[in-house]
């Protein structure tokens, strides 16, 4: 017999217990923080006396949630306890009226999930590779200046606002790895304070950073058009904020397929190499 429920703190060492065969899971290392977040809540499917899938969603604003932590126990796996497990999550979210979109992000590579996401019903959306800058030590142009500061929340909401309706862009980077369909009301003010948004003084043009942590610390780029790497004033802005911060911060940003292999060669040193897509699919509820 299974069961579905909400797990709790004191779930720890079944957790523990669980053989992901994955090393170092950190869903198992820092079950314990996940748990204590607020702003998600992980379900677990026990089946004789055990935890066989562990899975959960993480609420977002404007009533956009990811599911996401996904993890069986070797064991008891292709029994379908991930399926009806995400079933359990997405129906609690259908039943939460303050939630509005349910999705999940997945690598091109991992068939297996985008097999239960198929079976879940949550349709392909979009799709982005997430480039990291290993080493930001690149030449730039003779005499690049960083592009101009934009300071004041309702100066930095109007700006992003303008380049998503320029670009037309259905989803926007809110955390790094985390994209969510846009929304007026994801630019609260006390997100757009942790934002230090540049604008091209002889364009429209703009470029935010967001300070996250991701394994590493990141300095998430957000840019959304496909010229990322022909703007020698927005690497300079980029590379001026790193060298000032006392944090050792890695750029970090998602781009199309496309505009990722048209990288130019003098960019290619500095990223880590990368050409498996991640998927984002999703739901309105």
């Amino acid at each position: 017999m299974t069961a579905i429920r909400q797990l709790t703190r004191n779930d720890y060492q079944q957790v523990l217990d669980m053989q992901t065969g994955i090393e170092d899971d950190y869903v198992i290392r820092l079950f314990p923080q996940l748990i204590e977040n607020p702003a998600q809540t992980l379900y677990g499917l026990e089946t004789e006396g055990r935890l066989a899938a562990v899975a959960g969603v993480v609420r977002m604003p404007n009533g956009n949630g990811i599911l996401g932590r996904l993890r069986s126990d070797i064991r008891y796996q292709s029994n379908g306890h991930a399926t009806a497990l995400l079933q359990k999550i997405i129906a609690d979210c259908e039943q939460n009226s303050n939630m509005h979109w349910v999705g999940a992000i997945t690598q091109k590579s991992n068939m297996p999930a985008q097999r239960v996401l198929d079976k879940l019903g949550l349709q392909q959306a979009d799709q982005f590779i997430s480039l990291l800058m290993e080493s930001p030590d690149m030449t730039l142009a003779a005499g690049a200046q960083p592009w101009q500061q934009v300071t004041g929340n309702e100066a930095k909401r109007d700006a992003i606002e303008q380049a998503v309706l320029e670009t037309q862009r259905a989803f926007y980077p809110y955390e790094a790895y985390f994209p969510i369909p846009f929304a007026s009301a994801v630019l609260e003010d006390d997100y757009l304070e942790q934002l230090a948004v540049f604008q091209d003084p002889n364009s429209s043009k703009m470029m935010a950073l967001q300070e996250d942590y991701k394994g590493r610390a990141l300095a998430q780029i957000q840019y959304f058009w496909s010229d990322l790497f022909e703007q020698d004033g927005l690497w300079a802005a980029v590379f001026d904020y790193i060298n000032k911060s006392d944090k050792l911060l890695t750029p970090q940003v998602d781009v199309s397929p496309e505009t990722a292999s048209s990288m130019p060669d003098a960019f290619k040193p500095c990223f880590v190499a990368n050409d498996d897509p991640w998927l984002i699919y999703g739901i309105s509820i």
